[in-house]
């Protein structure tokens, strides 16, 4: 754009004088326009690195959700000590019921009762009340 400027000021046949007060200002212009893009670069680099930041803030975020969010299910979990069904291993396990212990009731002892979502079968564990 800057060069079709200066050639139809040449083409216009003026005078000397005139061209080189134009060219003097288009000189100024463009000296003004690079400057100006020179701190557009530095903006653009300098938002680049705000971006690059909040993105690690953002996945930083997403890791903490990710805990947060396994101890809010660990705490609505059925089986939240994550016992062990004494057959198969499994943690899928779910209450169904307790008693006093027969021998040690008297000290909060229990007897829990869970069922084994994998294998079905019913495991008795010990638990202490008082824990």
């Amino acid at each position: 754009m800057t060069i079709e400027i200066i050639e139809k000021l040449i083409n216009e046949h003026e005078s000397i004088e005139n061209l080189k007060e134009q060219l003097l200002l288009l000189k100024d212009q463009i000296v003004a326009y690079e400057n100006e893009l020179c701190a557009y670069r530095i903006k653009t680099s300098a938002l680049a690195n705000l971006m690059c930041n909040l993105e690690s803030e953002i996945q930083n975020l997403k890791l903490e959700n990710g805990a947060l969010n396994e101890k809010i299910q660990s705490f609505h979990s059925r089986n939240p000590q994550v016992y062990r069904c004494r057959y198969c291993s499994s943690t899928k396990l779910i209450s169904t019921g307790g008693a006093p212990h027969r021998i040690f009731g008297d000290m909060g002892i229990v007897d829990a009762s869970f069922t084994c979502l994998d294998c079905d079968k019913e495991s008795v564990i010990t638990l202490d009340a008082l824990k």
